[in-house]
């Protein structure tokens, strides 16, 4: 697998770069995947950085939605045919900064991500903040922070896997898309998310994406893998796995959703309590 990344990693260092919108003749455009709700404060999902990803990870998620919000979803710069990687986090953070602000007008933005679209988001509300507009909250749906000691590099291996198996059903695996997520990888590194004043929701998946084992045979204990983060004002597990819990679980996983958001966004002030 190392030396497929790196083949990735040398295609990728041959495409054009960008460290702002100022520097793209076009960007990626987010899509609307539901109009509007009783619940003036909109959604922004953030496309994952790997192959697999794109603003369709997000389509049964945010049918369950409709009448609820708004859902806007955000593709990766980069994945799409022909377009520049970005320089650095920062670029991805300042451009989707200004794709949420030119849609949410003055109401502060949900910010969600699931997997490593997670990172994306708070990135990009640490750049909203900077701008003077505070998110109204950070949804995280089993996201694992890029860090060394991660969960994450039991399974990873099996997870690109389980991502090559969904190819036919999402999307396919291009050059430009397999180089975008090397590039990303590689660029992001190691990161600690910011801290910021929004109230954050990790949604963790209640079952291993594989059969995950410890030595002597047994299952391996949730500590073991199961993502972490200690800024998040609740953690939830909900059914289903890495990917099923965004698929054949997508209704439980936006009840916890739409349930903390109802809790949460009474309490911070930007809706107010339905009955």
């Amino acid at each position: 697998m190392d030396e497929g990344f790196a083949l990735l990693q040398a295609a990728a260092e041959l495409r054009p770069t960008f460290t702002g919108p100022a520097d793209l003749e076009r960007r990626p455009v987010p899509i609307r995947l539901v109009s509007q709700g009783r619940n003036p404060t909109p959604i922004f999902a953030f496309s994952s950085y790997v192959a697999l990803a794109g603003v369709h990870q997000y389509a049964r998620l945010a049918s369950l939605f409709r009448g609820d919000r708004t859902f806007w979803a955000l593709p990766a710069p980069g994945f799409g045919t022909g377009e520049p990687l970005p320089a650095s986090l920062d670029a991805v953070a300042r451009l989707q900064a200004e794709d949420v602000l030119a849609r949410c007008g003055d109401t502060p933005p949900i910010l969600l991500g699931s997997s490593s679209g997670g990172t994306l988001a708070q990135a990009t509300a640490d750049e909203l903040t900077r701008r003077g507009v505070r998110p109204a909250a950070i949804v995280l749906i089993d996201t694992y922070h890029p860090k060394v000691d991660s969960p994450f590099a039991r399974f990873a291996a099996e997870m690109i896997g389980g991502m090559f198996d969904r190819e036919e059903t999402f999307a396919r695996m291009t050059v430009d898309r397999l180089s975008a997520m090397s590039w990303y990888l590689r660029t992001i590194g190691e990161w600690e998310p910011p801290t910021g004043p929004e109230p954050i929701l990790l949604l963790r998946a209640g079952d291993p994406p594989v059969d995950l084992r410890a030595e002597d045979g047994t299952p391996l204990p949730k500590a073991e893998w199961q993502t972490s983060y200690e800024r998040a004002d609740l953690v939830l597990d909900v059914p289903g796995n890495h990917f099923t819990m965004m698929e054949t679980h997508a209704r439980s996983t936006a009840a916890a959703i739409r349930d903390w958001l109802a809790t949460v966004l009474a309490e911070h002030g930007p809706e107010d309590k339905k009955d």
